[in-house]
């Protein structure tokens, strides 16, 4: 009966253990799987880099029109127009004239972000449209260089921050009491965002999930920025001792709140544009087959996927 009994309860444990490294096993796989497995591919994995033609051609079409030539530079003018005006006060109901303090207000960072990349996408489309005059130029031969990196992360930041300053000044910052709906808060504050919705339609520059922290570095740099300005003492146009109400110093808590609650708004933005892509690119695919047009995506073709880029 001894040995019986010492037999079950060797059975016993054995079972225990085997149901215990079954749990652990199981444990471990699910571990494994939510955080080794989207780690790695979120971190690790390359994806493919969009293919230069993106940067120069407008959705609708496979080759730089001279309509989109003329609207590129339109579009640079009005980022300029925007950004003269805001410097000079032109439009302005009460301008103060206070020239030193333009630099530090987040809402002329965007302007000139606008302004950089309204520049940049107006050469690449230039030299896009000169180059497809020689007879024998091959779109898909083009190499992704540094100014359309460049111009890429000017526009994806640009879009999400123009929207973030507009939310941010009509929902934290405006005041009927102090501030007036002129001409050039609605330049400043509406216009913006217009102009980036506008370019968001036509233009097919890419927008990825995982880009996502292009926009949070402007973030960071700007709370950065707005905390070494108040410990110099720095003043805003009006000669208080912060840039925005909203985000002064004296109150930590409540700047800090403010901040975090930034980096919350530029995530939504940010991953709003690349959902608003996809139907984008949809809605244009459905019109192409409407129209009993070929539609002219400017993904990269089977032809097109085997060519140099660096």
């Amino acid at each position: 009966m001894e040995k019986i009994s010492c037999i079950d309860n060797t059975i016993k444990e054995r079972e225990i253990s085997s149901v215990l490294l079954t749990q652990c096993g199981r444990r471990a796989m699910i571990n494994k799987f939510w955080c080794q497995e989207p780690t790695r591919k979120w971190f690790y994995k390359k994806d493919q880099p969009p293919h230069p033609r993106v940067f120069s051609e407008p959705k609708c079409q496979k080759h730089v029109a001279t309509w989109y030539l003329l609207y590129r530079w339109l579009i640079f003018l009005a980022w300029a127009c925007i950004l003269v005006c805001s410097i000079f006060e032109i439009g302005s109901q009460k301008p103060v004239s206070v020239y030193d303090t333009w630099p530090i207000y987040l809402t002329n960072w965007d302007l000139v972000l606008g302004v950089g990349q309204a520049l940049l996408g107006c050469f690449l489309v230039l030299r896009r449209w000169k180059l497809q005059k020689i007879s024998d130029f091959d779109p898909s031969a083009l190499m992704l260089g540094s100014i359309d990196k460049i111009y890429w992360y000017l526009y994806v930041v640009t879009t999400s921050t123009a929207f973030g300053v507009t939310i941010t000044y009509w929902c934290s910052i405006f005041d009927p009491r102090i501030h007036h709906l002129d001409p050039l808060n609605i330049m400043l504050h509406i216009c913006n965002s217009l102009l980036m919705i506008l370019d968001f339609c036509v233009t097919s520059i890419p927008f990825r999930l995982r880009n996502i922290w292009w926009c949070l570095i402007i973030v960071f740099l700007y709370t950065v920025f707005s905390l070494i300005y108040y410990l110099a003492g720095g003043l805003d146009k009006n000669g208080y001792h912060y840039i925005y109400k909203v985000l002064d110093w004296k109150k930590p808590v409540q700047a800090s709140l403010v901040c975090l609650g930034e980096v919350i708004l530029m995530s939504i933005l940010h991953s709003s544009f690349c959902f608003l892509e996809k139907i984008k690119s949809w809605l244009y695919l459905k019109v192409g087959k409407k129209l009993r047009k070929p539609y002219a995506e400017t993904q990269i073709s089977s032809t097109e996927k085997h060519a140099n880029i660096v």
